[in-house]
């Protein structure tokens, strides 16, 4: 792979950094306002920062390695500095939104209650007793954590700022080296 075809890498790497960071703000700013706190907006906007984070994740983590793709890797997440620990790498939201066809597909014929609502903080999240209901989606505002489901039905939980903050940093990076 030569610096030309890396930089191909790249300027897809900081067009989802920059798409990441667009709908983040848009999130919060939907946050922000009370006509648009609880409306599927909010979703909209999660969906897109998430899925513009599971493109940096599939750049920097692909799965199915072959030759190509491990060589990929290894050249973008050293350019990048991107370390096994980088908030972009677990696959749970990313599994998330690319097979969210399959929670759904969970839910058919249950008679489960399924919650898709912005809640200000922990403590309401606990009220809800969660454990007996399905989670589609959740955001709890303080501290911008997002919970849904895996594939097995169990909750997973994911803090926004990091993953947004780093897709950031990677963002950054690929525009010096582009």
């Amino acid at each position: 792979m030569n610096d030309l075809e890396i930089t191909w890498y790249m300027q897809e790497l900081s067009m989802h950094g920059f798409g990441a960071e667009t709908d983040f703000r848009n999130l919060e700013a939907a946050l922000a306002n009370p006509e648009t706190r609880q409306t599927r907006l909010i979703w909209f906007y999660l969906s897109s920062f998430l899925s513009h984070a599971a493109m940096v994740s599939k750049y920097l983590d692909p799965i199915r390695l072959n030759d190509l793709k491990r060589e990929r890797k290894d050249v973008l997440r050293d350019r990048l500095e991107v370390t096994e620990h980088s908030n972009v790498l677990p696959r749970d939201a990313r599994d998330n939104i690319e097979h969210f066809d399959e929670r759904i597909d969970n839910w058919i014929g249950r008679g489960d209650t399924i919650l898709e609502i912005v809640l200000d903080d922990r403590v309401d999240y606990d009220h809800l007793s969660v454990v007996e209901n399905r989670v589609k989606r959740v955001l709890i505002e303080d501290g911008l954590i997002f919970i849904s489901e895996k594939r097995d039905q169990t909750k997973f939980e994911l803090e926004l700022e990091p993953l947004y903050e780093e897709i950031q940093r990677i963002r950054n990076s690929a525009n010096q080296l582009d």
